[in-house]
């Protein structure tokens, strides 16, 4: 007996493998057993070949505004690794930022519909109400998959990557969210986010909230229910049982000393802790670093060996003015660019909020160009302003088939 599979089907089942996978950070977890990521994207592109294959030869793929980036990066990349110091640092950084374009034209390929857009949205939100709920169950099993005690991180098994495919989780999905269970969902969100102590995931968090209110997306009914939330929770945490719970938690390690700092930055405003003492030290360095090249850089991979820091950057903007030199301070810049260019009133919700918090995140992170869940984010957003740009063409009215005047009368 033949079966056959609709190309329709077989291109949902790609999306929402890839968006499963990639998004929840799968990927990179089966590492442990010995499935490295690398094996999914090579899995990714079986997948999508025959589908690529046929669009190659059916019809003419459109140039976007991020596969010109995407093209530029590369060339910039390539091009700086002549001058660098040519070791298997800066090689495989190279071979780094090839996977990552690769991955890009992929996704932009398999997202380039608005039913696939929406669909991979609607999986975004059930990744996201997975890793809260193994953010939570981390909470009372501490190390169950993060390597540092008392911080959540679900699948990423990173707390800062967990805090932050959050909170792309919930720009991208909010709009699909039916509206009786937006603020639920973004309470829910909030609380997988606490779990992971990452301060700036927590004020990318609120960041995301404020701008939906400025936007109106969150009405005065959801407002109202937020704010009631809080005060739940407020309530509870000076209620006699905090006591019992917060206790229970300071002996599973999850309220030390590091952790009870981190969350003081937000009412004293200042961070006082190792961690944040380590990352100004860091930055330092990188950026001193790159005052001994400003024009041309170190070439590419430089970044990953800043004299005296064994971390990287934590900052991309530095580490890419490392690499590059004066260039580099605008490669994350034109990529947000690149994702927006085109944005309209119907993308702007998804859009807007997703700049902001990229451009927020750069300086707390050095693999913002690496990893894929980020690279997926940004690649459904500039599909998504793609898309709407074009049914906003289609559909505009054609000045030359409306009568003398009319346009006047209008």
């Amino acid at each position: 007996m033949r079966i056959t599979l609709d190309a329709a089907l077989y291109r949902t089942i790609c999306v929402v493998l890839t968006v499963a996978i990639f998004f929840s950070n799968f990927a990179n977890y089966s590492e442990r057993w010995g499935f490295i990521p690398l094996y999914w994207v090579e899995v990714l592109v079986a997948l999508t070949a025959p589908l690529l294959a046929g669009s190659v030869f059916g019809q003419r793929l459109p140039i976007r505004p991020l596969m010109v980036w995407c093209a530029g990066f590369l060339l910039i990349s390539i091009a700086w690794y002549f001058p660098s110091t040519q070791d298997a640092v800066a090689y495989q950084q190279v071979q780094t930022r090839i996977l990552s374009v690769i991955f890009v034209f992929l996704v932009l390929f398999l997202l380039s519909r608005p039913a696939e857009q929406h669909l991979a949205r609607v999986v975004v939100a059930f990744t996201v109400l997975l890793g809260v709920a193994l953010n939570v169950y981390e909470v009372f099993h501490p190390l169950t998959f993060s390597k540092i005690p008392g911080r959540s991180s679900g699948l990423f098994e990173n707390s800062n990557q967990s805090g932050c495919a959050l909170v792309l989780g919930l720009i991208l999905s909010y709009g699909v969210v039916p509206s009786r269970l937006r603020i639920p969902f973004v309470a829910l969100a909030g609380i997988g986010i606490v779990t992971t102590f990452t301060r700036s995931a927590i004020l990318g968090w609120m960041v995301v909230v404020c701008y939906f209110a400025v936007r109106s997306k969150l009405r005065v009914r959801q407002l109202r229910g937020l704010l009631v939330f809080g005060l739940v929770v407020g309530g509870f945490v000076f209620s006699p049982y905090w006591g019992e719970l917060q206790h229970n938690l300071e002996a599973r390690g999850v309220l030390d000393l590091s952790n009870l700092q981190r969350l003081a930055f937000f009412s004293h405003g200042t961070a006082t802790d190792q961690s944040a003492d380590d990352r100004r030290t860091i930055a330092e360095l990188g950026w001193r670093y790159f005052e001994e090249k400003p024009l041309t850089g170190h070439g590419t991979g430089a970044f990953r060996n800043v004299p005296g820091s064994e971390q990287g950057t934590h900052n991309i903007y530095i580490a890419m003015m490392v690499d590059h030199g004066i260039i580099g301070l605008f490669i994350v810049p034109t990529l947000i660019l690149a994702v927006v260019w085109g944005v309209n009133r119907t993308t702007l919700d998804i859009a807007g909020p997703f700049a902001l918090f990229l451009m927020m995140w750069g300086f707390f992170s050095h693999n913002v160009l690496e990893e894929r869940y980020i690279l997926l984010a940004a690649t459904l957003v500039a599909c998504q302003v793609t898309s709407a740009r074009a049914r906003r063409m289609a559909t505009a009215p054609d000045r030359a088939s409306v009568p003398a005047g009319a346009w006047a009368r209008a």
